[in-house]
């Protein structure tokens, strides 16, 4: 009975220290993508919180991102993920979602224009 709990303590103790290694192994990668994306003003770079900015600054610690409209703002040096490009949509996007439509709607089948233009009904004066 002894041997069976210190043979369950041992595998438990051993699945531990290995879950540790990996552990460590994935904090030193993400470390390395991070240090990599901050080497080099004007990369892009992604937050966790999911914000897309450029590399301005790298003050120790901090880091300094600017928007696309050149607004700049601090976030902790652990926030970034690493470097990635905005999804933008391009406008060759936008074409090809318009031709997936096919056809105008007619301003009168269109709900924006016929709320727009629903009034008072002229024969009872009720909406």
């Amino acid at each position: 009975m002894l041997w069976m709990i210190l043979a369950m303590l041992l595998a438990f103790l051993a699945m531990s220290h290995f879950a540790g290694k990996q552990q460590k192994k994935l904090q030193a990668q993400q470390q390395a993508r991070t240090d990599e994306a901050l080497a080099e003003p004007g990369t892009w770079v992604r937050t966790r919180a999911g914000f897309y900015g450029r590399v301005v600054e790298v003050d120790g610690e901090v880091v300094t991102l600017a928007t696309p409209l050149g607004d700049e703002s601090l976030w902790a040096k652990s926030a970034i993920v690493g470097a990635e490009e905005p999804p933008f949509a391009s406008v060759q996007d936008e074409e090809d979602d318009e031709d997936v439509t096919g056809t105008e709607i007619p301003a009168d089948q269109d709900p924006a224009v016929v709320e727009e233009t629903s009034g008072p009904d002229e024969t009872t004066g009720r909406a």
